[in-house]
């Protein structure tokens, strides 16, 4: 009998598409085939808290987490070892071959789980660090782009200072590089969030 591949789902975590990242989440754990895979599910709280236990996806559904306990993954070469805290110990729970973070937004898609990942050397699904992390950021991405001479829509950053004590010169340089209607969305954040379409002023 060949033995299952043990498979850790990430969901949740601190940026604000934690409800999205449960909704992809629950599409993932639907089709995953439990006669292959042994699978642990591993909740992130809003606050960053790793928990894991039974029926997790419900769990933080339902915001019902009292059964669930925390859990560890170290930054350091274990082999995927995940372990679980005992009083102020760790003790082993469970090895993983492979990691499946499915997680949106910051600490989740742009490089930094992917690092800790790269750091414990565990296997896991999606990009790297550098391609994450690049990808996150929407106006560093269209630069390299440009630079490789792929076309990219017209865009305007604005930063902070720029709306907070140059609004109207920030608006003269939209209407000048782009036509309406023109969205505002924030640079490195995903693309489901914080999506606006502007039609005029």
């Amino acid at each position: 009998m060949t033995k299952k591949m043990n498979i850790a789902v990430i969901f949740g975590g601190r940026s604000g598409e934690h409800e999205v990242s449960l909704m992809s989440a629950r599409s993932v754990l639907s089709v995953l085939n439990l006669e292959k895979f042994d699978v642990t599910q591993i909740g992130i709280t809003h606050e960053g808290a790793w928990l894991t236990g039974k029926n997790v996806i419900e769990a933080f559904e339902s915001n019902a987490l009292d059964h669930l306990y925390p859990v560890v993954l170290l930054p350091e070469p274990r082999g995927g070892m995940l372990y679980t805290l005992k009083g102020t110990a760790l003790e082993p729970l469970a090895k993983m071959d492979v990691v499946f973070p499915v997680l949106h937004g910051t600490f989740g898609e742009d490089g930094t789980m992917q690092g800790l990942l790269e750091l414990a050397d565990v296997a896991y699904v999606g990009c790297g660090v550098l391609s994450s992390s690049v990808g996150m950021d929407k106006n560093l991405f269209k630069d390299v782009m440009r630079t490789n001479h792929i076309p990219v829509v017209d865009s305007v950053l604005a930063n902070r200072a720029d709306i907070t004590n140059a609004m109207e010169t920030t608006i003269q340089r939209i209407e000048a590089q782009c036509a309406y209607p023109v969205f505002v969305k924030p640079a490195n954040l995903g693309s489901s969030v914080g999506i606006t379409k502007c039609n005029n002023r």
